[in-house]
């Protein structure tokens, strides 16, 4: 028999509620990418509070649902540089 994880749950105690907008957003970015490079892909953002962010996540199992990870991303990162200025951007390759 052979078991596999298919998502969880992770909390990012750096994503707290005392943190300014820009540098959530910046930091949710960062946080994103990485855990796509792990494998795994953010399908919800729960409400930061002062202890962190929980994310639920799923386990990224194909390089169509990593594609699809990476375009969600970059949907959230060109709506955080036209928001706050900033030149956030992936690079795939």
């Amino acid at each position: 028999m052979k078991i596999q994880a298919v998502g969880g749950q992770m909390i990012f105690k750096k994503l707290t509620n005392e943190v300014d907008e820009k540098e959530f957003a910046i930091r949710k970015a960062y946080i994103w990418l990485n855990m796509l490079n792990d494998g795994m892909k953010p399908v919800k953002w729960l409400k930061p509070t002062k202890k962190g962010t929980k994310v639920n996540f799923e386990i990224i199992r194909s390089e169509e649902e990593l594609n699809k990870g990476l375009d969600e991303l970059d949907t959230y990162l060109y709506d955080i540089n036209k928001r706050f200025g900033t030149d956030l951007k992936i690079k795939r390759g």
